[in-house]
């Protein structure tokens, strides 16, 4: 059994229905109800939990080989915002699966991922990186790019649909390397190819 978290989101989702495609058996957990029958009926095991709630990853990592964590909160405020959920929130689901026997956890991280980041997020998920690293799990380490799903869509795109006005980053220069979400996944495929411990 694997589990996704964030199975529900452009990522997580594409990444369920790769690993379905492959005859895998996956459970997700999520806390977003009206996804739930669509997941069900597709052959998921859903668990209905938060990141933010202790009680409920250690239901969703009962009897699971894999973990794969692909959820983030960088958009997050008060209770969602990225400490509570990147931060503590994966900490806490790096000691369940341990504590639960998983056998290897991949951790979708992002370039630019650095101590000294200068974005608040980068710094988390390096601290993450690093508990992982620390932890006695098999690990794999993802790296990923901007996805054009949240960053060309979400926050290029939409203002200039909504609002006629384009919102750029920097001095509007920087150059960007974006990739969809469904091609990005493609390394799931491989799950079990991957040396433990590497990053990619």
């Amino acid at each position: 059994m694997i589990l996704v978290i964030g199975g529900s989101g452009a990522l997580g989702s594409s990444v369920v229905q790769r690993l379905l495609q492959q005859g895998r058996a996956v459970r997700v957990m999520t806390r977003t109800s009206e996804k739930v029958q669509a997941l069900q009926q597709a052959g998921v095991d859903v668990v209905r939990g938060d990141l933010t709630d202790k009680a409920s990853l250690q239901r969703a990592c009962a009897g699971v080989e894999k973990v794969v964590a692909s959820a983030h909160s960088v958009f997050g405020r008060g209770q969602e915002a990225s400490k509570f959920v990147d931060l503590q929130g994966h900490k806490d689901l790096i000691d369940v699966a341990r504590a639960a026997g998983v056998q290897r956890f991949v951790y979708i991280s992002a370039v630019g991922a650095e101590p000294n980041s200068s974005v608040p997020f980068s710094r988390i998920k390096y601290q993450i990186e690093q508990y992982l690293r620390g932890s006695s799990l098999e690990f794999v380490i993802l790296r990923a790019t901007a996805f054009m799903e949240s960053h060309a869509h979400m926050l290029i795109g939409q203002p200039i649909i909504e609002k006629g006005k384009v919102s750029l980053f920097g001095k509007g220069n920087n150059p960007r390397n974006f990739v969809a979400a469904v091609d990005r996944n493609r390394w799931s495929r491989k799950l079990d190819e991957y040396a433990g411990g590497a990053s990619l």
